[in-house]
């Protein structure tokens, strides 16, 4: 039986992904493998950007297989039982310009089979107005547009079954530590509502 726990880290644009990612590689060290976000890898690679509806096709298409083989490659050669994800497969279903089913259709794929990739989904809702990051150089959104991904991205997961949201809070370690914990509760073989009533 396969002992692996995969953990997709999902969320709108500052929120605090790459913070609890980092956070985690300290704190479990040789535990997790981390597979890093395919988006980040092709854009700052050079993959183009067009604000155009089928760039944005080409461009999600992409990140959605690249995202697979990470995912897939990463699980299989680390051997570890913590698989951390930054993003996950329905991330690009919110960026996608068309119907939902259309881009199911695309990734010959459907949304039962994206979701059984992902024993746990943790969502973190972008910071409020104040706490707004704007020093990535890869996000180009502004902070209604990233309100309003975050809003896309919970729809894209809607459904999951074990899918925890973390919502914003004016003290940014606090929403770290709540995250932190969450991990450790998952490791230790809580269920969903048990973790949502102790910590959420």
């Amino acid at each position: 039986m396969n002992s692996q726990v995969k953990v997709a880290i999902t969320g709108g644009p500052s929120g605090g992904k790459t913070t609890l990612i980092e956070t985690l590689k300290k704190e479990l060290g040789a535990k997790c493998a981390v597979v890093p976000e395919a988006a980040s890898i092709l854009y700052r690679g050079g993959f183009p950007r067009f604000k155009e509806a089928q760039g944005i096709v080409h461009a999600q298409r992409a990140i959605f297989f690249t995202q697979h083989e990470l995912e897939d490659m990463i699980c299989k050669m680390s051997g570890k039982n913590l698989i951390v994800c930054d993003r996950g497969t329905m991330d690009s279903l919110a960026y996608w310009p068309d119907a939902d089913h259309d881009f199911f259709s695309q990734v010959d794929s459907t949304r039962d089979k994206e979701f059984s990739r992902y024993d746990w989904v943790i969502h973190l809702d972008t910071a409020g107005n104040d706490f707004y990051d704007t020093s990535n150089p890869i996000r180009t959104e502004n902070f209604e547009e990233a309100w309003a991904l975050n809003t896309k991205i919970k729809e894209a997961w809607e459904g999951h079954p074990r899918r925890l949201v973390i919502t914003h809070s004016a003290d940014f370690l606090s929403k770290i530590t709540t995250s932190l914990a969450v991990i450790r509760a998952i490791l230790a073989h809580k269920n969903a509502d048990e973790i949502t009533k102790e910590l959420l």
